[in-house]
């Protein structure tokens, strides 16, 4: 049957038998061997190759062919699996019975020479399954079948099968000389005989054993050959199944273990390979192979018998040893070249999890042990597909071999006694023991089976992971686990803290969750699991500089349980890069424009993950930051953690508009030259220049200014501040120039739709931008010197409801913080009805910030957030600093920055989640204040009287 077809007929068993050893692999295979198509191609060239030589292979059968795979790996990474894989695809079963008659891939079986006994050799055993083989064929060639018999008119007689057939012949040939091989056969020939032409007939035989027995068993394989394609031909005839080439496989497994047999072995490929339709597929370790050869090669010299050793260099230019480490390497790239070598991958973090019996992966078998314990694998709030944690796969090994024995454990115990390990308190004293012992069983299962724990089991058994009889007696001594990783680095002298620590903490982790009731230390516990976070982000070396994202990030890990960590983490993984200080900016990321852009999409990246661990699994963590703020901010000796930073980072971005992100990220370019970097170095006390400025240019996109009396009173005062300063006055046309450039772009695209700006014209239009920018904060800042920066709003009416709504809040009953903000904001009320100078509207603004961001207090809070983001919707900076040309560039300038700032979007899915994130932020605030609430009342305390203003911070 063709391979091709073998998956149709091979179903693949869902609920396979689990058990510890090679096995079919199936679709796994792909996991550990990448090429597995590749090799199955490299068998059909093979036949193709095969079929093309049909008509020579009598005549040209001395021509050198090499049809030998090789499958190398370490030691336990599968090979024999994929062997078996192998098999079951080129002989598939049909009905669970193996098909016998009439195949086209004739499989010899596999050899292992380490299993072979001293008496046994290698070209013996394949000369011995070559003979089953036969028996095989000559089975199917005597049965009575008329079409057989007209093909095969040679193997019968009168109707009746011959024994002495062309095949069994040719097989008796081949036995025959085989024996002449052999010395003891040889001595026998040589001393048995009856006379002398007897002797000379027999001697005559002996003096060419080896060419003799390769020609005869060339001639055998051929004859095998060329018979099946007769069978297969009787197939076609009798409509089973279209002609295929037949091929003759044989498997060699570990060639690597035995040294005394390598040059054997290479020997007995060279002699039965030498057919275009036989294939060897040979499996080991290809370094041990190769030092295999050379051991031999090395030994093949008899140096033992001489004063010279392997370091004796024969030419003064290379030692034997050197020469035979080259020899052998030629030797294995004859035997097996390169190119139909297949390497099996290690298992490692991100496969381990797919490592599978049927269609139950290991991360599925993981996740129905540890149920909502999310330790090895978590789902998305809403969604089914389940991920892996990959961090926590550190613990097992990398190695089929190790893996399956935890696998096989993991399977048992889900099998048995999972659905009754849900509630331990239903447990009776004898199943709480006999879970005991499962557990440990497991425990002991991943740290022996593991390469780097087993390394440091004694020392795991003895100080960290101290077993007693039952779960009360073992102790879990945390206190030890860094003196383990240090004990192991200058061992190895190598540093394993980021190798080590995580898996003996995850070991750790597994042994507490399955059993509740274990003893350890759990301060000392969450004070490694931070540092093992923090590890797995490359955030706690001292070579690694956190921005502001960290910082938020490393914060949070203090807030939150190691297993919402290690979700939280691998969240974070891909993107960790994005968590440290920047390298610096390249010239085409200059070029583009890219800060504002690439920080959002940072800022996105972390919100959308600080959701994801919230949502449906720590719904209470904004209720914690609040409450743990509160108490940090009354009270700074306290042991709680400092939040406020991850508050403001959360409630600022959760603020931030679209539409401003928009045209920051747009108007910035180049960004050499961005004006937010220009703004703040001009204007230092004004924070929200950068704010304003941008709801300037979104007010001349949207609409047309509105002419007030206030603003016509203002565009007669710009003339008289603008007379006093020559140099921009001279300098005034820039934006006349821009005006023009930007003109002419657009009338040139109108007439040519497939016109593209040149670099010339690129760099141009952006020293127009730069001067333009130059020229405009100059101006302002010469404004601001005269104190003739006004504020205007968008919407008086939203300005005045805003301010309404904050001063009718309920601001307790004594003189709070919100009722010190609310003076202030009255003393200015009229100013927000019409018009504000800039020092002004940051003052008002900074008494309402100082409220929002006072996590000691609770009243007013929720009010000042809200009034401050409607300042920042509805403030913008008065056009008066603007003459017709600059106003007329602010509106048009996108017209040209689109075509060339690349991906610069209003994205809705974060618009979507910031609201999201906004929501939650508030009910976390409110669930917060009621806690401090209750708190308070039970000891007669009201929560007006906890904000009294004196002992506010």
């Amino acid at each position: 049957m063709s391979t091709q077809n073998s998956d149709e007929i091979m179903t693949e068993d869902s609920n396979p038998e689990i058990f510890i050893g090679a096995r079919d692999l199936k679709k796994e295979v792909y996991n550990i061997l990448p090429t597995y198509d590749l090799l199955l191609k490299q068998i059909e060239q093979i036949r193709d190759q095969g079929k093309r030589e049909k008509g020579n292979s009598r005549k040209d059968y001395r021509r050198d062919v090499n049809n030998t795979i090789g499958i190398f790996g370490p030691r336990g990474t599968g090979k024999t699996s994929v062997l078996f894989t192998l098999i079951n695809k080129l002989k598939p079963r049909i009905n669970n019975t193996l098909e016998e008659m009439f195949e086209h891939n004739m499989i010899l079986g596999i050899i292992e020479p380490d299993h072979l006994g001293d008496n046994t050799k290698i070209m013996g055993s394949i000369v011995g399954m070559l003979k089953k083989m036969v028996d095989q064929q000559i089975i199917q060639i005597s049965k009575p079948d008329r079409y057989i018999e007209k093909e095969f008119n040679e193997y019968f007689n009168k109707g009746l099968f011959r024994s002495n057939n062309p095949l069994q012949s040719k097989m008796n040939d081949l036995i025959e000389y085989h024996m002449y091989t052999e010395n003891e056969y040889r001595q026998l020939l040589i001393h048995t005989y009856d006379d002398l032409a007897t002797h000379i007939k027999k001697s005559a035989r002996l003096l060419t054993p080896d060419v003799e027995f390769r020609e005869k068993l060339h001639e055998l394989i051929t004859c095998l050959i060329d018979n099946q394609r007769l069978l297969l031909k009787v197939s076609l005839q009798q409509g089973q199944k279209l002609i295929e080439e037949p091929l003759i496989f044989l498997f060699i497994d570990d060639v690597d273990l035995k040294m005394i047999r390598s040059r054997e072995l290479i020997e007995a490929i060279l002699q039965y390979a030498n057919h275009p339709n036989v294939v060897t597929i040979l499996s080991g370790d290809y370094e041990i192979l190769r030092d295999a050869i050379t051991l031999a090669l090395i030994q093949d010299e008899k140096l033992m018998n001489s004063n010279i050793s392997t370091h004796f260099k024969p030419n003064d230019e290379e030692s034997i040893k050197k020469r035979k480490q080259i020899l052998s390497h030629e030797y294995v790239k004859k035997i097996i070249p390169p190119a139909r070598r297949h390497q099996l991958l290690q298992w490692n973090e991100n496969t381990i999890p797919r490592f599978a019996f049927g269609q139950i992966t290991f991360l599925e078998q993981l996740y129905r042990l540890f149920g909502e314990n999310e330790l090895f694998g978590y789902k998305n709030y809403g969604e089914d597909t389940l991920f892996p944690i990959t961090k926590s796969y550190s613990i097992f090994d990398r190695t089929p071999r190790g893996i399956v024995n935890v696998y096989y454990h993991v399977y048992e115990v889900n099998e048995r006694f999972t659905d009754r390990w849900k509630d331990s308190s239903n447990l009776d004293n004898e199943e709480k023991k006999e879970k005991f012992i499962m557990v440990k069983s497991i425990v002991d299962t991943i740290l022996l089976s593991s390469t780097s724990l087993a390394a440091v089991q004694r020392q795991v058994l003895e100080k960290y992971i101290q077993w007693g009889h039952d779960v009360s007696s073992t102790y879990i001594d945390y206190s030890k686990v860094e003196d383990i990783v240090a004990f192991e680095s200058a061992r190895t002298r190598v540093k394993t803290e980021e190798n080590l620590l995580l898996p003996l903490m995850i070991l750790g982790e597994v042994i507490h969750t399955l059993l509740e009731d274990v003893r350890f230390d759990r301060d000392k516990c969450s004070e490694l699991q931070v540092k093992v976070l923090k590890n797995i982000l490359q955030l706690d070396s001292e070579f690694v500089n956190k921005n502001r994202h960290g910082h938020i990030v490393d914060d949070l890990f203090r807030a939150i349980n190691f297993q919402h960590g290690l979700v939280f983490t691998q969240l974070l993984l891909d993107n960790k890069n994005w968590l440290v200080q920047e390298r610096e900016i390249s010239e085409t990321e200059k070029e583009k424009g890219k800060s504002t852009l690439v920080e959002e999409q940072k800022v996105k990246w972390v919100l959308s993950q600080i959701n994801k661990l919230i949502e449906g699994r720590d719904e209470d963590l904004f209720k914690r930051l609040f409450f743990d703020q509160y108490v940090y901010s009354r009270d700074k000796r306290s042991q709680t953690t400092d939040y406020s930073q991850v508050l403001h980072y959360l409630t600022t971005h959760s603020a931030s508009r679209g539409d401003f992100i928009y045209y920051k990220s747009l108007y910035e370019y180049p960004y050499g030259y961005e004006l937010w970097y220009r703004a703040s170095t001009l204007f230092k006390a004004f924070h929200s220049l950068d704010e304003l400025f941008i709801n300037l240019i979104i007010m001349l996109h949207e609409q047309e200014e509105k002419v007030s009396d206030d603003l016509i009173m203002l565009e007669d005062n710009k003339e008289e501040t603008l007379s006093h300063n020559d140099d921009l006055k001279t300098r005034s046309h820039t934006a006349s120039r821009l005006r023009s450039a930007l003109t002419s772009l657009e009338i040139k695209q109108q007439e040519d739709q497939e016109f593209k700006l040149t670099a010339t014209q690129i760099n141009r239009i952006n020293k127009f931008i730069e001067q333009f920018y130059d020229v405009l904060f100059k101006k302002l800042r010469n404004f601001n010197e005269k104190e003739q920066v006004w504020i205007l709003w968008k919407d008086n009416t939203k300005i005045v409801d805003a301010i309404n709504e904050f001063l009718k809040g309920y601001a307790g009953i004594t003189y709070t913080k919100y009722e010190e903000a609310k003076d202030k904001v009255k003393q200015l009320d009229i100013n927000f009805k019409h018009i504000m100078k800039l020092d002004d509207f940051e003052k008002i603004k900074y008494s309402i910030q100082q409220l929002a961001s006072n996590y000691a207090v609770w009243y007013g809070r929720g009010q000042a957030n809200k009034l401050l983001q409607v300042l920042k919707e509805q403030a913008y900076l008065a056009p008066n600093i603007l003459d017709s040309d600059e106003k007329w560039v602010l509106q048009n300038l996108d017209f040209y920055l689109v075509q060339v700032n690349e991906g610069v979007y209003i994205d809705d899915s974060y618009e979507k989640l910031k609201e999201d994130m906004r929501n939650k932020l508030d009910k976390g605030f409110k669930a917060a204040m009621e806690l401090v609430v209750t708190d308070l009342s039970s000891i007669g305390i009201e929560l007006e009287e906890d904000e009294d203003n004196e002992n506010n911070v």
